[in-house]
């Protein structure tokens, strides 16, 4: 591999950003050609075809796109710096950097954070909402101050507290035909279709393992986010299972059954190594224990 130009990254990174070389080369401030020259000098670095050039257009393709999201890491480190130097400059009381998956930043922003702001007017907080692998990313190199997870009761390289544990549910509209029922098993599962969970949550992990154990298979299954499972559960599309927090703070007309075999959820607070824990966080993860055993 020859060697990378940072400037050939840039010019990478701003044309899949902007969707054009012509974009590209305006927040660049240089020419078109300039601007191809360095994509070409890219593509034959990494040793890569990166586009499929239509006249000229350029449509990026799969593997311009994977390494698109690593670089994307990159910037938000860059930006992270940014952030810093300015509340730095200008005397700010803190700042606060949160990654959380859907179901408890659902938590963060009902009922955490207007009381935390209200006695923490000067914080200045960001929280991004990712997958459990993209915030244990991110907390490994300390680009967040705090991640809040799904995973098992017990997580290996990281410093992590357990927030609380509760069970997968079932949720289906008040119009489908197990609607009456008590709860909802995986053999409704293999007869109805499933909406599950995607593929990089701990939740898709653990009923992956489940319907293999029971050697069962699933009709026609659909694959979505969890906010999107209660959605499309509402629209009587199948049975999703999501986690009971998911459920409750969802805001689709969904009924929630207990699901069987029971499928434990772990909520977790992750934290960078070799880094202290503020009085804030602490303040937080109290906060979010109590609301998790509501």
């Amino acid at each position: 591999m020859q060697r990378i130009n940072l400037r050939q990254v840039e010019a990478f990174h701003k044309v899949i950003l902007t969707g054009g070389i012509t974009q590209a080369a305006n927040i660049m401030n240089i020419t078109q050609p300039a601007v191809s020259r360095l994509i070409k000098d890219f593509e034959y670095s990494v040793n890569l075809k990166l586009f499929d050039r239509h006249g000229r257009g350029l449509e990026p393709r799969e593997e311009a796109l994977k390494l698109f999201r690593e670089i994307e890491r990159l910037y938000m480190g860059i930006d992270h710096i940014a952030h810093i130097a300015d509340d730095i400059r200008h005397a700010k009381g803190g700042v606060l950097r949160i990654g959380a998956v859907s179901a408890l930043s659902n938590l963060c922003t009902r009922y955490i954070f207007p009381t935390l702001l209200q006695q923490h007017p000067d914080i200045s907080l960001f929280m991004d909402v990712e997958s459990t692998v993209s915030i244990t990313d991110m907390v490994m190199s300390s680009q967040y101050d705090v991640g809040f997870i799904n995973g098992t009761r017990a997580i290996k390289g990281l410093r992590a507290e357990l927030l609380g544990v509760t069970q997968a549910v079932a949720v289906i509209s008040p119009q489908h035909e197990l609607a009456h029922a008590d709860q909802i098993t995986l053999d409704d599962l293999t007869r109805h279709r499933a909406i599950l969970p995607g593929r990089k949550t701990v939740l898709r992990g653990q009923l992956a393992k489940l319907i293999s154990a029971e050697d069962r298979v699933l009709h026609c299954p659909i694959e979505t986010s969890l906010r999107h499972c209660c959605a499309m559960a509402s629209s009587c599309l199948g049975i999703g299972i999501v986690d009971s927090i998911t459920a409750h703070t969802n805001e689709s007309n969904i009924l929630i059954k207990p699901f069987e075999p029971k499928i434990d959820v772990a909520y977790l607070a992750i934290f960078p190594p070799q880094s202290a824990k503020s009085l804030l966080v602490e303040a937080i993860i109290e906060d979010m224990k109590k609301l998790i055993t509501l």
